[in-house]
């Protein structure tokens, strides 16, 4: 009572004092989490092995120029342009080695980080959780490929969501996310629909000045997406198009299990119930239908068209956009009756179940960079480096050979027509051309597969018979949280004397 007698006592400027140093004190938190986020991610990216879908975008931006890429490649890709349009000014404008495209990716995961310290809604230590999470810390931050963007996109667009009077900020973070990839579409698409029906509800509010600004917004959102249905169009000779969904070999009901349980808790029965509470939360603060369709959409996008472990994240930041947007203001928290402050308190308790379990997840895959290549790209081309077979004939095969190809300068395996992977007619270097392996008898023979102990012991008698043996084997575990997800292997042959 007596110290709460002097508080009270203090003078004003004693207070504004306090406040101040409080306010910095928090600050100089957040900078430190950041500070060892960087850390954490910088030391992971030392032992990081660049897979095929990390090299495939560098090599695509390395070798084409803007127009060929934008509007030839890229609808073979299947993705927007704009993070093959990033490393292309990181290399034709700064000039930066492949080695850089880790940074790059760290870089703009880095981003979505600060965002989130500085700008989340949530509960500081919920903020700091959620950084340490797997797809924060490890997926898209390690991993350099679009998805590092997708934190940084998607909070935004969760940020200016409440902002009725400026549509233009959040049009601007839907533009971005539908140049990013399928998922950014979707994603764009549910929070876009959703923030028009709430300018609906409040239309007769808004001044003329406001209403023309959402005209003009819709029309370059709708604009953006024309846009990128005319670069995506796939032609006909696209190898997708003869895909067959069923080679996975996993049914509808295994791939809904995979992306709830990946994507958030790891096993189903929790992942679902936290999923449908969440649900709930958000139709409690009026904001379900902002949650509820990027929600299915990214769920129903990997359960019936695409969708591999690696994606799973999407559906994570997904959520958590969902929850900004529905999460109360500071005012609005203090006008919450009993039982909403209550659910509220649920939720919180929920998402530091959800962020614990992702930062096992993140410090496991961590432990396995250290302990594991991720990918034995790297290590093949310094074998073919260190025996010269970069300046004799070498073929390769399947698109796993991109990631080989990203750390030499030119192309090196004479079978295939571009240092990347293209996927269309006609096909070349996507299986072993026995026929022309047989007539040209390059030196070196490199081999990709995620198979190694089925496909390897297939192969090799029909290698010997062709008049080569293995003289190099690069070992890769392409790992997701705490499992192995797929090998990533490449075999090196020689011919014999």
């Amino acid at each position: 009572m007596q110290d709460s007698q002097s508080n009270l006592a203090m003078p004003k400027s004693e207070t504004v004092r306090f406040r101040s140093f409080s306010h910095s004190s928090w600050r100089i938190a957040d900078l430190s989490i950041l500070g060892v986020w960087l850390t954490l991610v910088s030391l992971t990216l030392c032992y990081h092995e660049k897979w095929a879908d990390e090299a495939q975008a560098w090599l695509i931006a390395r070798d084409l120029n803007l127009t060929t890429m934008w509007l030839k490649e890229l609808r073979y890709e299947g993705t927007p342009g704009l993070w093959h349009t990033i490393l292309w000014i990181a290399q034709h404008v700064f000039h930066l080695p492949y080695g850089a495209i880790g940074i790059i990716g760290m870089t703009c995961a880095a981003a979505g980080v600060a965002f989130v310290l500085w700008r989340a809604p949530f509960p500081r230590m919920l903020r700091y959780m959620l950084v340490f999470s797997y797809f924060m810390l490890f997926q898209y931050a390690a991993i350099a490929r679009p998805y590092t963007l997708l934190p940084l996109l998607a909070f935004v667009a969760a940020d200016s969501f409440k902002n009725r009077e400026h549509p233009e900020r959040i049009t601007l973070a839907l533009v971005l996310l539908s140049l990013l990839s399928l998922h950014g579409i979707l994603i764009a698409l549910g929070i876009g629909a959703a923030y028009l029906a709430q300018a609906e509800s409040d239309w007769a509010a808004l001044s003329g000045t406001v209403k023309k600004r959402y005209f003009l917004c819709v029309f370059v959102f709708a604009a953006t997406l024309l846009f990128v249905y005319l670069v995506l169009k796939p032609p006909p000779d696209v190898d997708a198009l003869g895909f067959d969904p069923k080679a996975w070999h996993a049914s509808q009901s295994a791939k809904l299990t995979s992306i709830l349980s990946g994507a958030l808790l790891d096993f189903i029965l929790p992942s679902a119930l936290f999923l449908l509470y969440a649900g709930i939360w958000c139709f409690l603060r009026r904001k379900l239908l902002a949650f509820l369709l990027p929600v299915v959409s990214s769920i129903l996008l990997y359960v019936f068209i695409h969708g591999q472990s690696h994606h799973h994240g999407t559906l994570f930041i997904t959520v958590i956009t969902g929850l900004w947007i529905a999460w109360p203001t500071p005012e609005e928290q203090a006008a919450l009756d009993g039982d909403q402050r209550r659910a509220t308190q649920i939720m919180t308790a929920l998402l530091a179940i959800l962020f614990a379990v992702n930062i096992w997840d993140a410090a496991v895959s961590i432990r396995y960079e250290y302990l594991y290549p991720y990918c034995g790209a790297e290590d093949a081309a310094k074998y073919l480096r260190s025996v010269g077979a970069d300046k004799q004939s070498v073929f390769g095969y399947t698109y796993g050979e991109a990631a080989v190809q990203a750390y030499f300068d030119r192309n090196v395996f004479q079978n295939m027509p571009t240092t990347y992977f293209h996927h269309g007619a006609p096909h070349a270097g996507a299986d072993i051309d026995w026929v022309a392996l047989q007539a040209i008898h390059p030196e070196y023979v490199v081999l990709f597969t995620g198979a190694p102990i089925r496909e390897l012991p297939m192969v090799d008698p029909s290698m010997r018979t062709c008049g080569y043996e293995m003289v190099h084997f690069s070992d890769g575990y392409l790992f997701f949280k705490r499992s192995l997800m797929d090998r990533q292997v490449y075999a090196v042959y020689r011919r014999l004397p």
